[in-house]
């Protein structure tokens, strides 16, 4: 079985190479265990880096190629820039208040440039989560489709300045991911990415920046990508916040990131359209009433997810966006 899917997975290098959501060829067995898709991965990988060679060795040479400015006095709405910073943890009067909006941006990046692969699912995945977000949990939600880097950055810029320190945020991400095997750096690549150069790749470093400028208490970023375990390296979560109680938990800012996968390929094999991450998801989302911690809904989708595919969500705070001790996210359902 092993040698008969490796031969598949060569014939099919061209179609994979940089790959970031792993689709299979079909297994007449079945998913595939773990040392197949070790197997699957070790090609993968080759092909990705060939495929990306120049753009990866651009990185090498000079990493802040991908780097965003930070926006100055004189930018403006339009200004390609990175917000400042805003202030850590939750100011005081804010601390004791409900909070006072659900704000959603969900990014499906699915047509790449040539020879970048196009995916099939994240606009669908976008769309479906829109819908379950709105009416499981009354959020306000924008959607953004096949993305280019200035798209996606000023989009974030104008989320951060639309919403202030009583809200909830909520941000997904769908499409292309990569990770520097020497840097140990994961990058998101909009739907302008290039081959030939990191210029319109957007670094994990740029990510956390861009989440720190959301003044919003509570925020929590999920990211179906391959690699995207790399987002929640600051501190990986293993076990359950000991808040009190919801209202303990909002006097903290809290950053959390949800990855479809560890630092490997995961899996765009589909599940009624959807990845299999995702598919997963809108099922927790579903589930949903009266208060959710972030924690919880992440184990749910993660044996979820391992139980159809050899993948492992990851679930971790930003520090560098302002996380503290003790925060969690929270999902509010509407009442039935």
């Amino acid at each position: 079985m092993i040698r008969t899917l490796l031969m598949a997975v060569c014939a099919s290098l061209p179609a994979l190479a940089g790959a970031q959501i792993f689709q299979p060829p079909p297994f007449a067995a079945g998913i595939p265990g773990s040392a197949q898709m070790q197997a699957i991965a070790i090609q993968q990988h080759q092909a990705r880096t060939l495929l990306y060679r120049e753009a990866i060795e651009e990185l090498r040479r000079t990493p802040k190629i991908v780097d965003v400015r930070e926006c100055g006095a004189a930018d403006d709405d339009q200004s390609l820039c990175l917000p400042t910073a805003r202030s850590a943890g939750v100011p005081a009067a804010v601390a004791q208040m409900p909070t006072a909006r659900h704000v959603a941006l969900l990014i499906g990046n699915q047509r790449y440039q040539s020879p970048i692969p196009s995916l099939e699912t994240p606009g669908n995945d976008v769309e479906a989560i829109a819908a379950a977000l709105r009416q499981k949990a009354g959020f306000e939600v924008q959607l953004l489709k096949d993305a280019s880097k200035a798209d996606l950055i000023r989009t974030v810029a104008a989320l951060a300045r639309n919403t202030g320190p009583a809200d909830s945020v909520f941000i997904y991400y769908a499409g292309h991911g990569y990770l520097m095997d020497d840097t140990a750096m994961g990058y998101w690549l909009p739907t302008d990415a290039s081959v030939k150069t990191a210029a319109r790749w957007i670094s994990n470093t740029d990510i956390a920046k861009l989440l720190a400028a959301i003044p919003a208490r509570q925020l929590m970023l999920v990211s179906d990508s391959c690699f995207s375990g790399s987002l929640t390296r600051e501190q990986t979560i293993k076990t359950r916040s000991s808040m009190t109680s919801p209202t303990d938990v909002l006097r903290k800012r809290s950053v959390l990131v949800l990855s479809s996968g560890g630092e490997e390929p995961v899996s765009d094999e589909g599940k009624q359209g959807h990845s299999i991450f995702a598919w997963h998801f809108l099922r927790s989302l579903d589930q949903i009433g009266g208060t959710v911690v972030g924690y919880d809904l992440y184990r749910q989708v993660r044996k979820a997810v391992s139980n159809d595919f050899p993948q492992q969500p990851e679930y971790g705070a930003v520090i560098s966006a302002g996380h503290e001790n003790g925060g969690e996210y929270l999902f509010n359902g509407l009442p039935h």
